[in-house]
């Protein structure tokens, strides 16, 4: 009868143990993704149909957004949500493209009556690493000629998934 409390208390040592180790280890906290931007000002240089449209100017970029590139990649995979604006010159339209990898997702079209807009948005699901720009597919956007800017990207992460 001796050893029953012996081994009892072996027992609970080693559960306390087990428990105090346990609460020892912690795992690493999960990396959080983040992803977003804000870009403005067409650069006329890059107007031309069937050309990724260029940006002059960033106001925010949070992750993704490549200037040299023109375009957002997405830094993991997730649902993410984009709009973009332009103008028409006033006698001329425009058909401007989203484009996810190359491919079409939503266009805005700005008619040439008198500098019309033309604007769309869309919720994309993106793996990391996939790419998406504008793309002039016809007409001409109308850019202010000083400090105003009439053209407008951007994107952000909604959800990591």
């Amino acid at each position: 009868m001796a050893t029953m409390p012996n081994i009892i208390s072996i027992l609970y040592l080693i559960c306390l143990t087990g428990f105090v180790a346990s609460q020892g280890v912690r795992s690493p906290p999960p990396v959080r993704c983040r992803g977003g931007f804000t870009v403005r000002k067409a650069d006329q240089r890059s107007l031309t149909a069937g050309r990724k449209v260029g940006f002059q100017e960033v106001l925010t970029n949070i992750g993704g957004w490549s200037q040299s590139t023109n375009d957002f990649q997405a830094p993991c995979n997730g649902v993410y949500y984009f709009s973009f604006h332009a103008i028409s010159p006033q006698n001329d339209d425009f058909t401007l493209a989203l484009m996810k990898g190359g491919i079409y997702q939503v266009t805005a079209y700005g008619s040439r009556n008198d500098y019309q807009q033309g604007s769309n948005s869309v919720l994309l699901i993106l793996n990391a690493g996939e790419k998406v720009h504008l793309e002039l597919q016809g007409g001409t956007i109308y850019e202010h000629p000083f400090n105003e800017a009439y053209t407008s990207f951007s994107g952000f992460l909604v959800e990591a998934i």
